[in-house]
């Protein structure tokens, strides 16, 4: 009996020994982050945008690579209108735990400006994730235009004579802040025209409807191939390398330092633990460093530019602070 006694005593001391172990291991092979909370339940990536945009394409590629490091599905919701603000509100007014992402850029911060009837601060209501996208706009002109750079039309300008005007997709878009930004800087006085959506701008910039336009790369390219439009600037922080030859904004004179790209980034609802937000940052870096990620997406002319959470929030800070300056000097306002 004795023996007995002993036996089971030293069992129950290994066992206290090992258990410690035993769980390390266990939970090591749990997946990290949001699954730990639920395990099963998908992440929904919340897109302001319709299905088949690049937005939404942006969303569906780098999701998909999310969930293969996540362990969990990721499911793209297009919740569309207000400029991607009925997207933000569902992200905002959801429990804070990582089971929405609100994918957002450059209308999450201008729109509330131009608009004070949304009631959005990203910084307040928001904890940034990482940034995925750049996309270049393009200040482009008909093959007949003499303007061979933005030097050349703002010189001409400056000169006086014919009015000039701009097609835009909309009042209060970054296209509409693009070409209100070379007014300012360059003061001078183009007149934006703008349109119901970007469908029908290229068709009327090649046919000379209008003078210019501010275009997305993705939508100038094949109009910029078969030499029926130019380039006259582009919007981003260097030189395109599918435009090596056209100027950024920034090399202009007088618009040294400046740049303008439309951007595209992940964010969760503010406090949401810390946790969870890092396992969503990992994911989302993870797959924007894939190869075959970045092709997908260079061919449609959009270039990956991974930050993560803290870098986006420095980056987007700046660039705040211009469609600020731009909105209140050009009076731009979507009401």
């Amino acid at each position: 009996m004795t023996r007995t006694r002993s036996t089971r005593r030293a069992v129950l001391a290994a066992l206290s020994t090992l258990a410690p172990i035993v769980a390390a291991v266990a939970l090591a092979a749990q997946p990290s982050g949001p699954a730990l909370a639920q395990p099963g339940k998908p992440v929904t990536l919340v897109v302001g945008y319709s299905a088949g945009g690049s937005a939404d394409f942006v969303a569906r590629v780098v999701g998909e690579a999310m969930a293969k490091r996540l362990g969990r599905q990721v499911i793209v919701e297009n919740v569309a209108g207000a400029s991607g603000m009925l997207a933000v509100q569902k992200v905002i007014n959801a429990p804070a735990d990582g089971n929405l992402v609100y994918m957002g850029g450059t209308d999450t911060v201008l729109v509330p400006m131009v608009n004070t009837k949304v009631k959005l601060d990203w910084e307040r209501d928001l904890l940034p994730l990482g940034r995925m996208t750049t996309l270049p706009m393009v200040f482009a002109v008909p093959a007949a235009s003499p303007y061979g750079n933005l030097g050349d039309l703002v010189a001409a300008l400056r000169k006086g004579g014919k009015e000039f005007n701009y097609a835009i997709p909309g009042i209060g878009t970054m296209q509409h802040l693009y070409g209100a930004l070379i007014n300012k800087q360059a003061k001078v006085n183009m007149v934006h025209v703008p349109y119901r959506g970007g469908a029908q701008i290229a068709n009327d910039l090649v046919g000379g409807q209008v003078d210019g336009a501010v275009l997305v790369l993705s939508t100038a390219m094949p109009f910029l191939k078969d030499g029926k439009i130019k380039a006259l600037s582009v919007s981003d922080v260097s030189r395109v390398p599918l435009l090596p030859d056209v100027r950024r904004l920034g090399e202009e004179e007088g618009f040294q330092g400046l740049s303008l790209p439309l951007w595209q980034g992940l964010f969760v609802k503010a406090g949401t633990p810390a946790a969870t937000a890092a396992a969503l940052e990992k994911a989302l870096l993870e797959a924007l460093a894939q190869p075959d990620l970045r092709a997908k997406l260079a061919d449609s002319g959009i270039s990956a530019a991974p930050l993560n959470g803290r870098e986006l929030g420095a980056f987007v800070a700046p660039q705040a602070a211009l469609y600020r300056e731009v909105v209140k000097a050009a009076r731009i306002s979507m009401e």
